[in-house]
């Protein structure tokens, strides 16, 4: 995996243990490990032999009698891979470059606890591509953290989704906002008829015949009566979890956006070199009944002037009317970056539903000043 300039390793050890380290070879700086993934019982360096085991010590110096420096004994703990600090929650790999950092469920909070209830462990990853963009990581962020912008960018998502006026919150340096499923937007003037692409959108129940706007209310009743029947445990959500979605983003680059059936999680990486571009991550997991062999999946990387159709990069895993709204997303990057550069730009001017962009920032801005919160605080 990497982030920004860094090339970090994970690998499971035979103790099943999950370990993170910086891929660098000790000896002249090498990246280590250069295989994507796979099964291995060491790590070689490709460029002078030197080995690592799984758990990070080290296991072999080519020739050590070559080095004066080793003449007394090969100073092994100074020699094992960096470590990254690693837990796991929600199915998922975390990690922090800071031995120092909170546990994570500090960490997560309020927030990560509002999301158990979702079970995301028990979801299998279908899907995963990446998306080079022509814009600052932040860019990518504030597009994500904000619905006001569905009515200009996104015109079609009015049809079967809310975008004006949604419910947020901020939890300590985490925030969240509600975006209403399965109905028609406020800012439509006709919201009953069931039209081609609401129909194809809303996710209708079997027989639905009632006004398009109202379509949320029949999906939450049909979950309801599926309480104690299905492997996804309907009876420990509330009703805007059954039927809307959730979109709770972890400072500082990691949005999580589920319903009881899927769970998308976005990530905002830097770019290596170039801080007018970034990765945009974007993995696809389900809610599979038990025992459900795990999806294969291709991983690709999309250079930014590469895809020229956001739902080829995707064999079924998600719909196209929402492949081309990714795109809407991705597109808008370049002008963003270069707007945001000019000398023309007075800084951005933030609206009610602009908040969380807001928030994000601000963060920043502390951390950036030394002011580190204390993880739990509102």
């Amino acid at each position: 995996h990497s982030l920004g300039k860094e090339s970090l390793l994970f690998v499971m050890g035979q103790d099943e243990v999950i370990r993170g380290f910086f891929n660098v070879c000790q000896h002249r700086g090498n990246i280590l490990c250069q295989t994507r993934e796979g099964f291995v019982d060491r790590f070689k360096c490709p460029f002078h032999g030197w080995e690592w085991n799984l758990d990070g010590s080290l296991k072999q110096v080519m020739h050590p009698h070559l080095f004066a420096q080793f003449r007394d004994g090969i100073p092994v703990e100074e020699l094992a891979l960096p470590q990254l600090k690693v837990d796991t929650w929600g199915g998922w790999v975390w990690f922090n470059m800071d031995e120092n950092a909170a546990p994570l469920r500090d960490f997560l909070g309020e927030a990560g606890r509002h999301l158990e209830s979702f079970q995301l462990e028990r979801y299998n990853l279908i899907d995963y591509k990446s998306f080079e963009w022509a814009g600052n990581w932040k860019h990518a962020h504030d597009a994500f953290n904000e619905s006001y912008h569905f009515e200009a960018l996104h015109p079609e998502f009015l049809d079967f989704a809310e975008g004006f006026d949604v419910p947020i919150e901020l939890l300590g340096i985490h925030s969240r906002m509600l975006n209403f499923n399965h109905t028609v937007s406020e800012l439509r003037h006709e919201r009953d008829e069931i039209t081609p692409i609401r129909k194809a959108m809303l996710g209708l129940p079997e027989g639905y015949e009632g006004p398009a706007h109202q379509a949320h209310l029949a999906v939450i009743a049909e979950k309801r009566a599926l309480e104690g029947k299905s492997h996804i445990p309907y009876e420990a959500l509330n009703d805007e979890q059954l039927a809307h979605q959730y979109h709770y983003t972890f400072f500082p680059g990691t949005t999580i956006t589920s319903t009881p059936e899927m769970s998308i999680v976005f990530r905002y990486r830097p770019h290596e070199t170039d801080p007018t571009y970034c990765y945009y991550d974007f993995l696809i997991t389900r809610h599979d009944p038990p025992g459900e062999p795990r999806p294969d999946y291709e991983y690709r990387l999309y250079r930014h002037d590469e895809l020229p159709r956001y739902a080829d990069a995707f064999d079924g895993t998600f719909d196209p009317v929402l492949a081309n709204v990714l795109q809407q997303d991705g597109t808008n990057m370049p002008t963003m970056q270069q707007g945001t550069a000019s000398r023309g730009f007075r800084g951005m001017i933030l609206g009610d539903q602009e908040v969380r962009i807001r928030h994000f920032h601000q963060t920043i801005d502390r951390y950036l000043m030394g002011n580190f919160p204390r993880h739990g605080d509102r």
